[in-house]
């Protein structure tokens, strides 16, 4: 089957933020927009869900919204996403991050905190 080029514009920081978390999964952004058509095409009517949370009508609510707000609701569209997903592949729920323990969150946060002063030349 022939190959077919795309071109699009889009918001450098969203670029080279997205080309860092493609990264981190070991894929180009090519890779990653060729997975997203695949599961589009092989999942065909059980890939809704996935494809609403992901690529869903934008709200006139979101211009109002401030910037921490945006990310907050983008974390939850991606994990409604992602859940979505799971629902269609057939894998189980992971854990919710209110069965962590309170030992799990303070490590997390003690090492999110070591990051962020090594990151600015203080650890």
């Amino acid at each position: 089957m022939p190959n077919m080029q795309m071109n699009f514009r889009i918001d450098a920081e969203l670029k080279r933020r997205g080309d860092e978390r493609f990264a981190r999964f070991g894929c180009t952004p090519s890779e990653a927009l060729r997975r997203f058509y695949e599961v589009a095409a092989r999942y065909d009517d059980e890939s809704e869900a996935a494809l609403q949370a992901v690529i869903g009508p934008e709200t006139e609510e979101t211009d109002t919204m401030s910037e921490g707000e945006k990310r907050a609701q983008a974390v939850t569209d991606f994990l409604a996403s992602l859940q979505a997903q799971r629902e269609v592949l057939g894998i189980p729920p992971a854990a919710s991050p209110q069965e962590f323990s309170d030992e799990y969150w303070g490590n997390l946060f003690y090492e999110a905190k070591t990051e962020r002063l090594a990151e600015r030349g203080l650890w």
